[in-house]
């Protein structure tokens, strides 16, 4: 069996190779739809704020980290960061690591160790046992919401990829944005824009790099229908975004537009309000197509029935 010595070291140099194969295979992950995901893969993140090497996964409160000192068993255990950022080791007492990587935390203990003389050339290996500072909350028209952990830095298209891409669910698709909100060290919050259209095309400035915390939004919207019947081509449903709307001319338009037979001046809207009751709104669409009558906005499940001339 191979000593504990060689074992940690070794076991610190397959970490690091590892992290950064991580990093490989979460930018492949941040696809966006299967056409988007080709070209975000073949398009290299921007590169991440000096503050942290890639691959670097840092340190925050509530995580649990497993520390492991050789030669020295009295320090080898599990400790939850706590909300100052330290975490408590008998014999080092508080020992301070938010913010740190997990091998610049390695170097804090072992300088302590070294100061305090209680080892000689100390080799100490931290691993990540349940990450919860590294996360990025994702909300709206995605596949799969929810709270997403940060491996090291990371991109929109990275956190949006883990999270199955954007949503193309029955009667909801992702609006034209999306949102990153950032909250700041005084409280306050700071909302990024981006275009959905961008991020799809991999341009760089749309693929910001997240931190740890934010929230993204990605905004449904979502499809409605009106029916149009009567003198109109195709009669039949019509559907239209929350976005959007729909008026009484552009759904008459949408099913075709009024056949010979239509008499203009004698369309209804059949609406059923929210008591179950039902109410009829009469329309000149003939004057409406003039700009002589402002056309009227339509409520989902609206009916609208164009007359017919009788001869």
């Amino acid at each position: 069996m191979l000593p504990k010595r060689f074992l940690t070291r070794e076991l610190r140099s397959c970490r690091a190779a590892c992290s950064r194969r991580t990093a490989v295979l979460l930018v492949a992950a941040g696809l966006v739809g299967a056409a988007a995901g080709h070209r975000a893969a073949a398009q290299a993140p921007p590169a991440p704020e000096p503050a942290a090497r890639a691959g670097e996964i840092r340190i925050g409160p509530g995580d649990v980290l497993s520390v492991d000192v050789f030669g020295l068993d009295e320090l080898d255990r599990k400790v939850r960061v706590g909300p100052g950022g330290t975490i408590s080791l008998p014999l080092l007492g508080e020992v301070s690591i938010s913010g740190l990587s997990l091998s610049e935390a390695e170097a804090a203990v072992e300088r302590l160790l070294e100061e305090r003389q209680l080892l000689r050339d100390p080799d100490v290996s931290i691993f990540v046992e349940e990450l919860v500072s590294q996360t990025v909350y994702i909300q709206g028209a995605v596949s799969q919401p929810g709270v997403y952990q940060m491996l090291g830095p990371s991109s929109l298209l990275d956190m949006l990829g883990k999270a199955g891409g954007l949503s193309a669910r029955e009667g909801e698709r992702a609006g034209q944005e999306i949102v990153v909100v950032r909250s700041e060290a005084d409280g306050s919050q700071r909302r990024f824009t981006v275009a959905a259209e961008s991020l799809l095309n991999a341009e760089p400035e749309a693929n910001l790099q997240l931190q740890p915390g934010d929230m993204v939004v990605v905004p449904p919207v979502r499809t409605y229908r009106v029916y149009v019947t009567g003198a109109v081509v195709r009669p039949g449903p019509v559907e239209y975004t929350s976005s959007e709307g729909i008026t009484a001319l552009q759904a008459v338009t949408a099913a075709g537009g009024p056949t010979e037979r239509a008499r203009l001046s004698s369309v209804h809207v059949l609406r059923r309000l929210a008591d179950g009751t039902q109410t009829k709104i009469k329309l000149n669409l003939k004057r409406i197509q003039r700009g002589k009558d402002p056309d009227v906005p339509l409520e989902r499940n609206d009916t609208v029935v164009v007359g017919e001339w009788a001869f």
